[in-house]
């Protein structure tokens, strides 16, 4: 099972990556796959740390894979040991790094977690929620796959915005759109 989170990193010169990405949960371990090339692989082959943040404000999936809003406040720590999880998390793990299974598009990191923390309670996603961060990761393969399939896929999730969204899946959602049409002009010239 992927469970769909935001990962926190911190590169050699102490700057904090954000990055949404599917993870797994085995037994007390995180398995973290990263794209190749990507800040996130860079920055935990270098330290061997991140942070997990499990969050239900979807705004952080659709600003950053669209670029929109990449800032999100972070818990201000002096722990050099662990890397600062995101204010809005409802629940984070530090995690450490134990073992890599390279692979040449997407290698495997291991992590044990060496804490876990509840933040706010987390409610569960409504439909809208689930909308803005399936339509994230479509946003996240525009190269990838064929824009008539994201917009097919892009109508079908509109339904879970009109019936249950809020002002932060609207506002999500708006910026899904604005990057779509972005693309689907970039593409046209």
């Amino acid at each position: 099972m992927i469970h769909e989170v935001i990962v926190t990193t911190v590169s050699q010169k102490n700057i904090v990556h954000i990055a949404p990405m599917g993870i797994q949960l085995i037994d007390d371990r995180v398995i973290i796959s990263p794209f190749r090339p990507s800040q996130t692989l860079e920055n935990i082959t270098k330290n061997n740390l991140a942070t997990i943040n499990f969050i239900d404000d979807v705004r952080v999936f659709a600003g950053i894979v669209t670029k929109y809003k990449k800032d999100w406040e972070l818990e201000d720590i002096k722990d050099k040991s662990v890397v600062p999880r995101l204010t809005l998390a409802n629940t984070h793990y530090n995690v450490i790094a134990k073992e890599f299974k390279d692979d040449e598009k997407r290698p495997n990191i291991v992590c044990d977690i060496s804490k876990k923390v509840i933040n706010k309670p987390f409610m569960g996603f409504n439909r809208a929620q689930f909308s803005v961060i399936e339509a994230s990761v479509l946003v996240s393969r525009l190269r990838m796959l064929p824009i008539e399939k994201i917009l097919q896929e892009i109508e079908y999730l509109k339904i879970g915005i009109k019936k249950t969204a809020g002002p932060r899946e609207s506002q999500a959602w708006k910026w899904i759109e604005d990057k779509i049409q972005e693309f689907q002009e970039e593409n046209m010239k």
